[in-house]
């Protein structure tokens, strides 16, 4: 098995979380914020490279008004931790703008701040879809090419997967090896859709505000007994 350099997590159950234990969705939240410092330090340990997170989806901002904001409230707060952390580089990517203004420009700014942050790449998806990063992916690459002047028929004679690729959100990062969702829901809800391509998947029937390290260490395992064939 090839060394495991990337995983991705979706943080999910935090609202399981909070009606088992009969508290509020905002302290399940602030709970499952505690966790990703705990995560990081465990990747890192783990000799990873880079870790991606989805906190936040697209569709989540359907819901109630009062858990939205509570949830941004926490990814706020967690982004701040880990600038002041000043041990990885941050790089957030989605929607951002979904979180509003002020909130926008605070979290962008916080995370432009370890730029210069040599350790393990820590990417958060705020407000993400997967079939819009596409979109937008495609839509960047045509945006390109009218810049030059491309006439549309060289475009689609000349169009491939990696150029479209090359526009993703995590262009240039290491391929995702190992995605994780907590909770027990077995499917990605639109999360990475492009980039799984080749992804071993891990599911975990603990909610994320409990996810410990031996779950962590379950899921490695899992993934070091597989065998990537990547379609050979």
């Amino acid at each position: 098995m090839a060394a495991l350099r990337h995983v991705a997590v979706i943080v999910d159950g935090n609202r399981r979380w909070a009606r088992a234990h009969h508290t509020d969705p905002a302290s399940a939240y602030r709970r499952g914020g505690d966790r990703v410092h705990e995560l990081l330090t465990w990747c890192e340990a783990a000799g990873m490279s880079a870790v991606t997170l989805w906190p936040l989806s697209a569709d989540n901002l359907r819901r109630d008004p009062g858990d939205v904001r509570a949830l941004v409230q926490v990814i706020t707060e967690v982004v701040g931790e880990l600038v002041d952390a000043k041990r990885w580089h941050l790089n957030l990517f989605g929607n951002t703008a979904f979180l509003g203004k002020g909130v926008h420009r605070k979290v962008c700014h916080a995370a432009r701040h370890t730029g210069v942050v040599s350790g393990m790449t820590v990417n958060i998806a705020v407000a993400y879809d997967g079939r819009e990063d596409i979109t937008s992916a495609v839509r960047s690459l045509l945006t390109e090419h009218a810049g030059r002047g491309t006439a549309v028929a060289d475009i689609v004679d000349g169009l491939t997967s990696d150029q479209i690729a090359g526009h993703l959100s995590l262009t240039g990062q290491p391929p995702v090896d190992l995605i994780i969702r907590t909770s027990g829901e077995q499917r990605l809800s639109g999360f990475l859709p492009w980039q799984s391509a080749y992804s071993e998947f891990y599911f975990c029937d603990v909610n994320w505000p409990d996810f410990t390290r031996a779950d962590f260490d379950a899921a490695l395992l899992s993934y070091t007994r597989r065998s990537r064939r990547y379609g050979q």
